[in-house]
């Protein structure tokens, strides 16, 4: 027994070491290198459930996805008709997105084709993720946290199994971090404008981008900037389809249901259109706190959040990490594919420690499960069972919170032994990311 117990641990150390080597590899290329590795590496990743679904070519899957919605507006847009204004269903998003689509209908508009569109912006995040990572941290730990990234079910399943398009959004948030980062406002400006543009979240973070120069003729550019994206890509729909573009930000704004005699919307419950939020399991079970009451305390704690970046209380990665963090703990619409913006932002304060990496895979797991509640496909229909997972969801995003808080600055690992630990704990989590999208994939195939 001794004798296999000592082979094994010499095989997971022979093992352990060829995962440190690659890395030693893969990162000492050059970045034009690198980025490529990451495109092949997300592509590896997806490739099992691209195969599955697609061999198992389900004729109904599209029946509960919002791919109708997307193709709609795209195929609006390519008919040279109006966005808002003649899309057969009421438009409830940002102009830009419904353009992003348009690549999709042009290519064959298969949901093959929608998977791998979805897939193909985790790639980008995770490039410009190590981008921003190589700035403060070895070259090889970049790597690694990109990889992570593109790896995480959150991005894999929402992208790939739910055609859903959140990974565009974050793609944006990344881009205006990584100008953020690198003091180039006016491109941090720029990328918060169209990021605004293609999803609202952006706008959370974007103050910063004028609270963080030293100067205030850099602070008015910056708005400018971003003022004048926002304003020249609505200004054609404010003044062709106004009440169509205004019934719009009342929806995404101030969760008014919008109507129209010509246009067809499916309208939910107050509760239901919580999704998979901690406020909608506490309002089925104890209290059902008001929409108003909450996005009056999330307003709160985004001013307080650019008003300590603004006196420097708060450095700039805390700032843009809190922004995104008050979506989960105080926000009343939570969907599973917005987590991949907390993963964005939480991997640089994880990315030091083997146990907080390996909780935001589990996290991905535990909110998987609190989704199923929502869609009510979970093991139990118990309402109280569902309240205690979406607690504790709900105060992991709290506990990082507070994390970030204490602990503004990246930490940085100095001795070689604990990257390569780092190394080693990513490497193995990528294994397990590469499992669970195995297994859907033949799932698929298979049943």
């Amino acid at each position: 027994m001794s004798n296999l117990s000592n082979r094994m641990r010499t095989l997971i150390e022979s093992i352990n070491q060829k995962f440190v080597a690659f890395f030693e590899s893969i990162s000492s290329a050059s970045n034009r290198s690198v980025v490529l590795f990451l495109f092949l590496f997300t592509a590896t990743i997806s490739a099992p459930m691209l195969i599955g679904y697609q061999v198992d070519n389900d004729p109904t899957r599209a029946d509960d996805k919002d791919i109708e919605i997307f193709r709609d507006r795209a195929q609006t847009i390519l008919d040279g008709e109006l966005l808002y204004r003649d899309t057969e269903r009421i438009t409830v998003t940002p102009p830009l997105i419904n353009y992003l689509f348009i690549p999709v209908l042009i290519l064959g508009d298969s949901l093959f084709m929608w998977m791998a569109w979805f897939a193909f912006f985790l790639f980008l995040t995770s490039a410009v993720l190590f981008l921003t990572l190589e700035a403060y941290f070895d070259r090889r730990i970049a790597l690694a946290g990109s990889m992570l990234y593109s790896a995480s079910p959150f991005g894999q399943f929402t992208s790939v199994a739910m055609l859903q398009d959140d990974s565009i959004i974050v793609f944006f948030l990344a881009l205006s971090f990584l100008f953020l980062t690198r003091k180039r406002w006016y491109l941090a400006a720029t990328a918060f404008g169209l990021g605004t543009m293609t999803k609202l979240f952006p706008a959370l973070c974007a103050p910063l981008a004028f609270t963080e120069p030293d100067t205030w003729k850099t602070r008015i550019t910056v708005a400018t900037i971003g003022l004048s994206i926002g304003l020249a890509i609505s200004l054609p729909f404010l003044i062709l389809a106004t009440s169509e573009f205004i019934q719009f930000l009342e929806f995404y704004l101030f969760g008014v249901q919008p109507q129209s005699t010509s246009q067809s919307f499916v309208s939910f419950s107050p509760i239901e259109q919580r999704g998979m939020s901690f406020w909608r399991y506490l309002g089925e079970t104890i209290v059902f706190v008001p929409s108003k009451l909450l996005h009056g305390i999330f307003v709160l704690a985004l001013l307080s959040t650019w008003y300590g970046a603004f006196t420097k209380r708060l450095n700039v990665n805390a700032a843009f990490t809190l922004c995104i963090l008050w979506i989960f703990i105080f926000y009343s619409k939570i969907h599973y594919g917005y987590h991949m913006m907390a993963l964005l932002v939480l991997i640089p304060y994880a990315i030091h420690d083997m146990r907080k990496l390996w909780s935001l895979i589990g996290v991905s797991f535990l909110a998987r499960i609190v989704h199923l509640a929502w869609r009510d496909s979970l093991f139990t229909d118990n309402d109280w069972v569902h309240l205690f997972l979406g607690s504790l969801l709900w105060m992991y995003w709290i506990y990082w919170a507070q994390f970030v808080m204490r602990n503004q600055e990246y930490q940085r690992l100095e001795d070689d032994a604990s990257v390569k630990r780092v190394l080693v704990a990513s490497s193995w989590i990528v294994v397990l990311c590469f499992a669970y999208t195995l297994q859907i994939g033949i799932k698929k195939l298979l049943f």
